[in-house]
C-alpha cells in the first residue's frame, strides 16, 4: 500500500519497470504470432538436430589431413556462425574470407555427409513430435540450413521427414546464404505464398538465422539449445522471441 505523502518511483526505477512490461508485452505478441503461423521454416544444427560431435570431430579430421592446427570445441562452436567454407577457412586462418576455406570446406562435406545417422544426427528429443502435430495441423514446413544441401538433406532423410519438408535447402542452394535473407524469400516463393509477413516463423540457434528472417520480414524465434548463448544481448537481439526449451517452443506453437 502507497504511504501518504510518499515520493513516486524514481524517473530511472519508473522507466526501467515501463521498458520491462514493454518487453513482456511484446514477447506476448510474439508467443500468439507464433501460435497463428501457418508456416514454419527450420534451420538443422542446433536447432532440429544434435549435431556437434559429428561437426566437430570432422572438423579437426580435414584439419588434420591439411597439417593445421586442431581446434577446441569452444573455436568450433564459435565459428559456426559461418557457412562451411568460411567457417574452414576462419579456423585456419582466423580470416573467414581466406581462399583456402573452399578446398576446406569441401573436404569437410565429403566426410560429414557420409557421416550422418540418428546417432551422429538425430533430431532433439521432442523435435520430432513438433513436427508430426505441425503436419498433421496442415501447417507447411520446410528446412534452411547455411551447411551444403546434401547434408541438410540427408539429416531430414535419417530423421524419416522427407515427406514432411516440402524444400530442404543449404547454402549452396540459394543466391546468398544467412544472414541474408535470400534462402527464406526463395522458400516463400516457391511454397507459392502470397507474400511474407509473421505468420511465417524461422526458427534456429545462431544470430544469422534470426538477421535472416527479420530481414525476410517472418516472425524470428530463437532456440536456446544449439551453439550460441541467446541470453547474450548481442545475440538475442537478433530475434523476436526466444524459448530456452522443446517443451517452451511446443507450448507456444500449440493451443494446449
Amino acid at each position: 500500500m502507497a504511504t501518504l505523502g510518499a515520493s513516486p518511483p524514481p524517473r530511472a526505477t519508473r522507466g526501467a519497470t515501463a521498458a520491462r512490461a514493454s518487453s513482456a508485452s511484446r514477447g506476448d505478441s510474439n508467443r500468439a504470432a507464433l501460435r497463428r503461423a501457418r508456416v514454419v521454416l527450420w534451420d538443422v544444427d542446433g536447432t532440429l538436430a544434435d549435431s556437434t560431435e559429428l561437426g566437430f570431430s570432422s572438423t579437426n579430421k580435414v584439419l588434420r589431413d591439411a597439417a593445421l592446427r586442431e581446434i577446441t570445441r569452444d573455436e568450433y562452436l564459435r565459428g559456426t556462425r559461418y557457412t562451411t567454407p568460411r567457417r574452414l577457412a576462419w579456423h585456419a586462418t582466423k580470416n573467414a574470407d581466406d581462399a583456402c576455406g573452399e578446398a576446406l570446406g569441401a573436404a569437410f562435406d565429403d566426410a560429414y555427409v557420409a557421416l550422418v545417422t540418428t546417432t551422429t544426427a538425430g533430431f532433439y528429443p521432442g523435435i520430432a513430435r513438433i513436427v508430426v502435430r505441425l503436419r498433421e495441423e496442415g501447417r507447411k514446413q520446410a528446412v534452411l540450413s547455411n551447411a551444403c544441401g546434401a547434408y541438410a538433406r540427408a539429416v531430414i532423410a535419417a530423421n524419416e521427414c522427407v515427406d514432411v519438408m516440402a524444400r530442404v535447402y543449404g547454402a549452396d542452394d540459394v543466391p546468398r546464404a544467412k544472414p541474408e535473407p535470400d534462402g527464406l524469400v526463395q522458400i516463400a516463393r516457391e511454397l507459392g505464398l502470397d507474400g511474407i509477413d509473421r505468420s511465417m516463423a524461422y526458427v534456429g540457434d545462431a544470430p544469422s538465422d534470426g538477421a535472416a528472417a527479420k530481414s525476410a520480414g517472418m516472425l524470428a524465434v530463437g532456440v536456446n539449445w544449439g551453439s550460441h548463448d541467446l541470453r547474450e544481448e548481442a545475440n538475442a537481439r537478433n530475434f523476436h522471441v526466444v524459448f530456452d526449451t522443446v517443451e517452451e517452443l511446443a507450448a507456444s506453437l500449440f493451443d494446449d
